[in-house]
């Protein structure tokens, strides 16, 4: 399996079709729009592009076929057993949005760059950490943090997203100090980074849907979780480290992925 195949978004939905697939899961549809006739003349086009890159072959008797290690490369993804998506909103840059997508011990990840569609092969779950983590840039302190552990009603949340210049005064009234209340209005506002990884697994023992979603403040870093509390629904604020934080991203793959499929470390 090539370790990085590079495709337009319109081959790779073409190459998932190539391989009978009902969806692309995180893939937004490149054909939206367009006409039947319009897809088919496109079609032919992109079976031109694919061999001119390498990726596939044509012969004298207009068979097409795809290179079997671009096939394996793109089947993991639309057949995946595990299916991540990490969200990474850092202060003052676009955001990012990353897919990974695992099947029977292979891991890929899928982003785009400049309108292109990178997919490239990940030896297993350490390397998997290491790519979601290697270009966050925390702005907590390493070691400590001064902010209250707080649970908030959604309600409340929704108030202040609605009345942002309200929002320090609402959360002093419901208890927060000063640094947690600006931790969290920043949050909220975009104003500090935002970090979200989901991870879905569809069958095993691990068969669930696992999160975490994580406020990088100057002041420490909240993880954010959705609780029903009084028949209240609330999200619970709780204050880490980065060294926790880290902790959460790394627990989180761990407890998801099937260990005892081969390929992963």
């Amino acid at each position: 399996m090539s370790s990085e195949i590079t495709l337009s978004p319109r081959e790779l939905l073409y190459v998932a079709a190539l391989l009978d697939a009902a969806e692309f899961l995180g893939v937004s549809d490149a054909f939206f729009g367009m006409e039947d006739d319009e897809i088919q003349q496109e079609m032919m086009s992109l079976q031109t592009s694919l061999e001119q890159k390498g990726y596939a072959e044509m012969d004298f008797d207009g068979g097409f076929s795809l290179r079997d290690d671009v096939a394996e490369t793109v089947d993991v993804c639309v057949n995946c057993d595990t299916f991540v998506v990490v969200d990474k909103n850092k202060t003052g840059k676009p955001p990012v949005r990353e897919l990974y997508y695992a099947k029977a011990g292979r891991i890929i990840m899928l982003k785009e760059i400049d309108g292109t569609s990178v997919l490239t092969q990940i030896p297993g779950t350490v390397a998997l950490l290491g790519f979601v983590t290697q270009d966050i840039e925390w702005q907590a302190p390493p070691t400590i943090t001064p902010l209250q552990n707080v649970l908030l009603s959604n309600a409340l949340l929704a108030g202040i997203k609605q009345r942002p210049s309200d929002g320090l005064k609402i959360l002093n009234e419901n208890g927060c100090d000063e640094l947690s209340a600006k931790a969290i209005i920043d949050g909220l506002s975009g104003n500090s980074s935002y970090y979200a990884m989901v991870i879905t697994v569809f069958e095993g023992e691990q068969e669930g849907v696992y999160n975490a979603m994580l406020i990088d403040s100057p002041n420490g870093v909240y993880k954010m979780t959705p609780v029903t509390k009084d028949d209240k629904e609330s999200v619970l604020f709780e204050p880490l480290t980065v060294q926790q934080a880290g902790m959460v991203m790394s627990n989180l793959i761990n407890a998801s992925f099937p260990q005892e499929s081969e390929g992963f470390e």
